[in-house]
């Protein structure tokens, strides 16, 4: 369902698809603007270089679920490898950003030239499948606050993070998780409200304090209380 991988900043793919030489044009977006709509045609590829994007899916009633925040060094536009259909989500600019936008035609057709910049588009579709399937499988398995979690993990190495000291920084808003989980705002206060009782959590002004490894032991902690109650 993501659109995003994560080839590193200096990468025969990263290289490939920010280079002039298969067409790529250097863009510049304020902060709030759409990228691309979901539905429209798939046409292009993206890379980041400086700035915050973040991608949404839109459901028919107009709901979005926030899917990924991205950040220099990554990028995204995926569908349009499929060179046929529509972007399955919306990128909005989250911050001003500058921008490679580049022909996916000219992109796989030099990639094919490129062996280096091939196998690593291979190996980044592929963990892209694979995180695909394992946020599927999140969203059948998984109660809310374990989803909750899954989800701060996961953005606590993303773009909208800071370090500080052993803590994370996280800078969304309880509106953003409840998007990213798929639930209520008000179900996610009061989830967040449970883990900063607990000292987990701490919270501010548009941003939530807390130690990857701390959520991490919990997660497992909570597994293991699952497996023990189903045996």
């Amino acid at each position: 369902m993501t659109q995003t991988t994560q080839p590193s900043a200096r990468s025969p793919l990263s290289d490939l698809i920010s280079s002039p030489a298969v067409g790529a044009e250097g863009i510049e977006v304020a902060r709030g603007t759409t990228i691309f709509p979901q539905g429209a045609p798939a046409e292009h590829l993206y890379f980041i270089h400086h700035g915050q994007i973040r991608l949404y899916q839109i459901g028919a009633n107009g709901d979005e679920r926030l899917v990924e925040i991205l950040g220099p060094g990554q990028w995204f536009g995926t569908c349009a490898l499929a060179q046929s259909g529509p972007y399955a989500l919306q990128a909005v600019a989250a911050t001003q950003a500058q921008l490679s936008k580049t022909p996916s035609k000219r992109v796989l057709e030099t990639a094919a030239q490129v062996p280096a910049a091939a196998q690593e588009l291979i190996r980044c579709v592929g963990r892209e499948l694979q995180a695909s399937r394992t946020e599927a499988a999140r969203l059948v398995f998984q109660d809310c606050n374990q989803r909750l979690i899954a989800a701060m993990i996961r953005f606590s190495d993303s773009a909208a993070a800071t370090q500080q000291g052993t803590d994370v920084v996280l800078h969304l808003t309880h509106e953003q998780l409840a998007q990213a989980v798929g639930a209520a705002r008000e179900t996610i206060s009061l989830a967040l409200t449970e883990l900063r009782h607990r000292n987990i959590v701490r919270t501010g002004r548009n941003r939530l304090i807390f130690n990857r490894e701390a959520l991490r032991q919990l997660t497992t902690e909570s597994t293991k209380g699952h497996v023990a109650s189903t045996n």
